[in-house]
């Protein structure tokens, strides 16, 4: 709770602070606002649909894609009140109602972390590669910065991979917790060897990736700021790790400050990104809670419906 307070004490700073960069939102129009929507729209129904695959692929069984994206919706909101709600939400919904296990579940959301992570620095590479590929204006080469931590990434999994079998065979860990552990890193292992699965899964999240760029590239463009490429790519990267990793509820605060940091960094002003952080995360939970409060009044339905037919 006090971290929580920490930052929601952050955000009443900045909107004092910056009350002149975030009195421009007004300036938005419907046009706009309409465009960012049906952008990040799209980008949350790739991410959602990807998830999908992964776990029909695991073996959850009677959940069509529509149902699926009941469930979906409904976690996003849970992520507005609850640290990794959305995750907590799924893991229980899934085991209790179709009895998917929560292994396999925390499987697919850590490959699918991993991947769009790996993804955005990929496209980050490439862009600063042909791009920007001698800016040292920060100091560094955004190109081998990026390249450094997309190596980084990449290798995460077999480095996680050995540490768990090292302790397994050492018997450092209890059963109860090196069980379950393995079973994930497994999961994890079998579904990278699965390429079929994983062209599907990378094509999703790479169109998941594509549309963040573009509805940060719109909000941007909407304020009347002009931020290259590389720019907004820088920018969604940043974006991308405060997405889908909650250390309070909505990364509220935390979001804004990064996408402030970035900003400054790429000489537009720290109220610039802390604005665009603001649309965003104002479509997005438009776009959640309208279809997060539908969708939840359809699941009590169906959950009482099913309880009083047990009965």
């Amino acid at each position: 709770m006090s971290l929580v307070a920490v930052f929601v004490l952050l955000i009443m700073h900045f909107l004092q602070v910056y009350s002149a960069d975030i009195s421009s939102i007004w300036s938005l129009s419907p046009l706009d606002l309409l465009l960012i929507g049906i952008w990040s729209f799209v980008s949350y129904s790739a991410y959602a649909y990807a998830v999908y695959v992964m776990l029909i692929s695991a073996g959850l069984k009677n959940v069509g894609p529509f149902g699926w994206l009941r469930i979906y919706f409904v976690s996003r909101v849970a992520n507005f009140l609850v640290i990794q709600g959305g995750n907590l939400f799924r893991l229980f919904v899934l085991k209790k109602k179709y009895g998917f296990s929560y292994a396999n579940s925390i499987g697919v959301t850590t490959l699918l972390i991993w991947l769009n992570a790996a993804i955005a620095l990929l496209a980050s590479s490439y862009v600063f590669a042909t791009i920007d590929l001698n800016n040292d204006s920060f100091g560094v080469s955004l190109f081998a910065a990026s390249v450094l931590a997309l190596a980084g990434v990449l290798s995460l999994p077999l480095i996680i991979v050995s540490l768990v079998k090292a302790t397994e065979n050492l018997q450092l860990l209890p059963a109860k917790i090196s069980e379950p552990v393995l079973k994930v890193s497994n999961y994890f292992v079998e579904t990278i060897k699965n390429h079929r699965l994983m062209a599907q899964i990378f094509t999703l999240s790479c169109v998941h990736f594509a549309f963040f760029v573009g509805v940060n590239y719109f909000s941007f463009r909407a304020l009347g700021q002009q931020v290259d490429v590389a720019g907004v790519c820088l920018f969604t990267t940043a974006l991308v790790f405060t997405r889908y990793v909650n250390i309070v509820p909505g990364n509220l605060g935390l979001s804004e400050l990064i996408g402030g940091l970035v900003s400054e960094l790429l000489g537009i002003g720290f109220g610039s990104g802390l604005l665009v952080v603001g649309i965003v995360r104002m479509t997005e939970v438009l776009i959640i809670l309208l279809f997060g409060l539908v969708y939840g009044k359809l699941l009590i339905l169906d959950f009482l419906r099913n309880r009083s037919t047990s009965d």
